[in-house]
């Protein structure tokens, strides 16, 4: 179990690395993007609304998928159905962050700043924990 959590906190930290040096790069304005068009209202709004249903839903779904776990699974499988809802809920809020630095470099618009750090924020229930995998394992044990 230990080596699993340490694995998928390689994954959280250089996510998260990645993603704050892409930001970084782009706040200071050494990646961005010249474009002839203008970043719209609408792309603006659906912008908000994917970040607003994502955060919510990434994390119901991670909870969603342990609770599915069938009573009395093996530790293994356990374990491997923890680690691809980790993945999911993870690379779900990773996308999200992407789309939003993008947008963020397309137009220079604020709002998708804020909404990057908003995620930033999201990452903190996203740390994977060797007690929370250890309750899991022993619950599906009973």
């Amino acid at each position: 179990m230990k080596s699993t959590i340490k694995k998928l906190s390689v994954h959280f930290w250089s996510s998260i690395i990645v993603l704050a040096i892409l930001f970084l790069l782009v706040i200071l304005k050494l990646i961005s993007f010249e474009t002839t068009f203008p970043v719209t209202v609408t792309a603006e709004m659906y912008a908000i609304g994917i970040t607003l249903i994502a955060i919510p839903g990434a994390l119901k779904l991670f909870a969603d998928k342990i609770k599915k776990i069938p009573k009395g699974t093996d530790k293994v499988k356990v374990i491997q159905s923890f680690r691809s809802a980790y993945f999911l809920r993870l690379y779900i809020i990773d996308i999200v962050v992407m789309g939003n630095i993008f947008l963020f470099a397309l137009s220079r618009n604020n709002n998708f700043m804020w909404l990057t750090i908003v995620l930033f924020v999201v990452f903190v229930f996203c740390k994977p924990s060797l007690n929370e995998l250890e309750n899991i394992v022993e619950e599906e044990k009973r």
